[in-house]
């Protein structure tokens, strides 16, 4: 009841652009992230004062669309999936964000990220059961003091449900095997929160010379 209650007052998007695309994700089951967790970055954004972001997955260009909006980031996002990048490109261009959200046609674990500018934020929101490889591919394109946001940690909240499947049990430890991953990084101090599907925040502490 809560819950209802604050996303009733929290979650009023009036952009109409963004509605559409939510209308567009919901009918073409297009995962995208949640009103919490957008919030919770955008929140972030202002707070860290962010100006430059890296995107892992864009899907339709919902969450990079949204961070511009919400912000003056210039932001850079990466898609595999060739129907997914049309359609972020298409949604881009009618948010006239253009020369601000460049989108690369690519397998983000095939990008050679040394050609990559360095950014105040990362946002992993790609194959889950790549999440390590993902973070410590790019974590090295991270401005210190940046941070880094990782997507779907709790999977619907299979990863505290006995799961008879397989194939969705293997994909579910990897994502239990990234949650213990992200705690531990050293150079990082990273807190996992129940926003969303499940959200971690890792700031990337100072290096002391």
């Amino acid at each position: 009841m809560i819950k209802e209650y604050l996303d009733n007052i929290n979650n009023k998007e009036t952009n109409s652009l963004l509605v559409s695309l939510k209308s567009y994700a919901l009918l073409n089951n297009v995962p995208i992230i949640t009103d919490d967790g957008i919030n919770f970055i955008n929140q972030m954004i202002n707070i860290k004062q962010v100006k430059s972001i890296l995107e892992i997955g864009t899907a339709i260009g919902y969450s990079a669309i949204n961070m511009a909006l919400s912000s003056e980031a210039v932001i850079t996002t990466i898609e595999r999936d060739e129907k997914m990048y049309e359609k972020a490109i298409e949604n881009i261009r009618l948010a006239k964000l253009e020369k601000r959200i460049e989108v690369i046609y690519k397998d983000a674990l095939e990008v050679d990220e040394s050609n990559l500018d360095k950014f105040d934020l990362i946002f992993i929101d790609a194959a889950k059961a790549q999440s390590i490889k993902f973070f410590n591919k790019y974590k090295t394109r991270l401005n210190d003091r940046g941070i880094i946001i990782t997507d779907n940690l709790l999977f619907h909240n299979l990863v505290v449900t006995p799961i008879k499947d397989k194939s969705l049990k293997q994909l579910v430890k990897k994502i239990d095997n990234f949650n213990n991953f992200v705690v531990e990084q050293e150079d990082f101090d990273t807190y996992i929160y129940s926003i969303g599907d499940g959200m971690s925040l890792s700031i990337k502490k100072e290096v002391i010379k």
